[in-house]
């Protein structure tokens, strides 16, 4: 395992693809994190408050929200692009049996969703940073923000690891593209739409996008409230939060943990999906 571990990272980091994605991650993470800082500071125009705004934890949260997708999208080529470089032959029959190369991919590119991760998480603070005029006061406590970082750092290995699962199941390196970008900013965008005013409105922070966006941002939002707040955090209302999940997002109510719980569902399901298909796909 541990030389497939090792040929899987070599094949990684002799070709473009994971730092011509990590740099959109890094400009979307610094981009998102000062653009949150100035929504948060309308807020502060509208109402002044006399304790610092913890932006940091809402940059983190935003850039989270835009930059995952490239880490899916590197997971699903990491084994689609195998199929249209046709290389995938000879990596099944020196990997064999093919459940090994496929533990490998998932092993060697949870630690490129690492790098996103935590590149992510320091642009976005550097960008909150700038945004905020360089005060260390609007990033909130150290123990919120290593906990928001961490969370943004896991749900980006995450989203990385159901990736590599979509990958297995579509081995389509145009399909591993499109179907992703689609679903995400286009149909589950229109599904969270219909199901706003419906009987079942609490489905849509199940859904796989607002899933892995409540990993960060349904504890982001929470503990920015809570530092805003201070002891009248119970009597906030509801559309202080709403108004926040819809910049940020998750789900007003919905815990992170539960999120969490969900997105890891949905990962485990596609790269079973991906195991179960990808052992009985025949190869030239």
């Amino acid at each position: 395992m541990g030389g497939l571990v090792k040929a899987e990272f070599r094949k990684i980091f002799t070709t473009s693809l994971w730092w011509a994605l990590l740099i959109p991650v890094a400009l979307l993470g610094f981009g998102a994190g000062w653009l949150g800082t100035a929504i948060v500071a309308l807020i502060d125009m509208v109402q002044q408050y006399d304790r610092s705004l913890p932006l940091g934890l809402l940059s983190v949260s935003m850039s989270t929200n835009f930059s995952t997708i490239f880490a899916a999208l590197f997971g699903a080529m990491a084994f689609a692009g195998e199929y249209r470089n046709k290389s995938i032959t000879t990596t099944y029959l020196t990997g064999n049996p093919r459940g090994a190369v496929l533990v490998a991919k998932l092993i060697a590119c949870s630690g490129i969703g690492l790098i996103y991760g935590l590149a992510n998480v320091l642009f976005a603070s550097l960008g909150g940073l700038l945004g905020a005029g360089q005060d260390f006061g609007d990033f909130g406590s150290l123990a919120d923000w290593l906990s928001v970082g961490a969370a943004g750092v896991f749900a980006m290995v995450l989203w990385t690891l159901l990736g590599v699962g979509f990958g297995a199941l579509v081995a389509n390196a145009v399909l591993a593209i499109i179907v992703p970008l689609v679903y995400k900013f286009v149909v589950e965008f229109i599904l969270s739409l219909s199901l706003i005013e419906s009987p079942a409105a609490g489905v849509g922070a199940y859904l796989p996008g607002a899933a892995g966006n409540g990993i960060v941002s349904n504890l982001a939002v929470p503990l920015f409230v809570a530092a805003v707040a201070g002891p009248d955090e119970p009597n906030t209302p509801r559309v202080a939060f709403e108004f926040l999940h819809l910049f940020f997002g998750g789900s007003y109510g919905h815990p992170w943990w539960a999120s969490l719980l969900t997105f890891v569902g949905y990962t485990a399901v596609f790269v079973a999906g991906g195991w179960l298909v990808s052992r009985r796909r025949d190869i030239t």
